[in-house]
């Protein structure tokens, strides 16, 4: 490791000049992110009227919402996932984590557009039951319309805890913006901070709240690409039986949530003058993690893709002539070369990883290749002939299906409401954690070994 000095890992060190630039970060770029909010409003609801269209005119056809399907679980994996880069630090006590934890806090919040793609849904998913013949799902005897019900729940809950993390972290910033601000944002932060006066009991009770909540979104993080990847994928498709497939998508959903965190790093860095608390540090070790997250995708991919190569079974050949040899296959072979191929050839390289740069390069690989995939899984599943979807296996592999101009207003409306709600968001809370940088500064000091330096952290009290 190199000196602080030419590398820059060490944050800014003196208190008030950490109160300053954060709490004014809030502020900058006002008029050019005005524009840009209303640009990416327009385009948002534009996606409310390829929802709304697609729901009143195809909504009778089931095989042509495959790429809505798809939409909503791209934006679950791009989003749901990028809390994981601040709980899995946290739980590790990883300090390095510390100057974007609050980036991957804010992505999360993002999670209200998956219930919003949800919703018409649920209008053209087939129930479990149609005419007496049940279709294979995690269900069993469940009511006909479980996976509508606990889908949604599991959203909502997913959007609620992420929304409580954010603002459980930001609670002393609110704080400090109530101290050292004036006219309407402070009003605001007064109103958010709650009496919050940072006492050792509250510290403690705030401490143990982030990380109980934390190992809860872990939990419900999982159980929700559970519950997608089931009920809105594998039990569409007749004889299509994978206990590793859940644990795949959700490897995908952290996949692409470690990119959507490298990618509005570096655009903050850049862009909102935080050069001096996201260095290069932080993207060193996130190009670690997105480097380790593409093989742990590829075991589990290569675990499920090994059985239905060899098992020659009615059911294996109908899925792999569905999913990799059929209509999808040169989006699967797109979607293998972003999601591993590339990010893995790219990233296993030190000199890349240990850059700005690279990883960010290597992230939005990735997250093109996170899109492929879902579009993979999604569009042909739905595409089945629901006549068939309560038969033993595919018999009919369905013809590929193109979006139409509904699909694209969507895709592109769920897109742009995911930069709006980013933006909106860091209007009033700090990409930066205020007290988490002054936090690491006073428990952190400089340590010289034989041939580098580095940073020795002692534990909170």
């Amino acid at each position: 490791m190199s000196t602080n000095e030419e590398h820059h890992y060490w944050p800014p060190t003196d208190p008030k000049v950490v109160k300053e630039e954060l709490i004014t970060s809030t502020s900058r770029g006002g008029n050019f992110l005005k524009k840009l909010i209303w640009v990416f409003s327009l385009l948002s609801i534009l996606g409310i009227v390829g929802l709304v269209g697609k729901l009143f005119l195809e909504s009778d056809d089931q095989t042509q919402w495959g790429y809505i399907a798809a939409v909503l679980a791209f934006i679950l994996s791009t989003t749901s996932g990028a809390p994981m880069v601040a709980v899995a630090p946290l739980i590790a006590k990883a300090n390095w984590a510390r100057p974007i934890s609050r980036i991957a806090h804010i992505i999360g919040v993002v999670g209200i557009v998956n219930i919003i793609i949800m919703i018409p849904i649920l209008w053209v998913l087939p129930p479990l039951v149609v005419e007496g013949a049940r279709r294979r799902s995690i269900w069993f005897e469940a009511p006909n319309y479980s996976p509508h019900f606990w889908d949604t729940l599991g959203l909502i809950m997913l959007a609620i805890v992420g929304l409580a993390l954010l603002y459980s972290s930001a609670l002393p910033d609110f704080a400090t913006m109530r101290d050292n601000s004036k006219g309407t944002k402070q009003k605001i932060a007064k109103l958010l901070a709650r009496g919050f006066v940072g006492s050792t009991v509250q510290w403690s009770t705030l401490r143990m709240r982030i990380g109980m909540m934390s190992t809860f979104y872990f939990f419900t993080l999982i159980f929700v690409h559970f519950l997608i990847s089931v009920d809105l994928s594998m039990s569409m498709v007749p004889g299509w039986r994978d206990a590793i497939y859940p644990m795949a998508h959700a490897m995908g959903g952290i996949q692409g949530g470690i990119a959507s965190v490298i990618i509005l790093a570096w655009i903050v860095r850049k862009y909102c003058g935080y050069e001096n608390y996201i260095t290069l540090n932080q993207f060193w070790a996130l190009g670690r993690l997105m480097f380790a997250a593409s093989l742990m995708w590829i075991y589990f991919f290569y675990s499920a893709f090994i059985v239905f190569w060899y098992g020659k079974s009615m059911s294996d050949t109908a899925w792999l002539d569905l999913l990799i040899r059929g209509p999808m296959m040169y989006v699967f072979i797109l979607g293998m070369l972003f999601s591993f191929i590339f990010p893995w050839w790219w990233l296993i390289w030190n000199k890349v990883r240990n850059s700005v740069n690279g990883p960010f390069y290597g992230a939005i690989i990735a997250i093109i290749g996170v899109f492929f995939e879902r579009i993979r899984l999604y569009v042909p599943a739905w595409s089945v002939d629901p006549k068939l979807i309560h038969d033993k296996w595919l018999s009919v592999i369905p013809k590929t299906i193109y979006p139409d101009i509904w699909d694209i207003l969507v895709i592109v409306g769920a897109v742009s409401s995911v930069f709006l709600i980013v933006i909106v968001v860091s209007r009033l809370v700090p990409f930066i954690g205020i007290w988490e940088i002054q936090q690491f500064n006073l428990l952190a000091k400089p340590v010289k070994y034989i041939k580098a330096h580095g940073v020795r952290v002692a534990k909170p009290d």
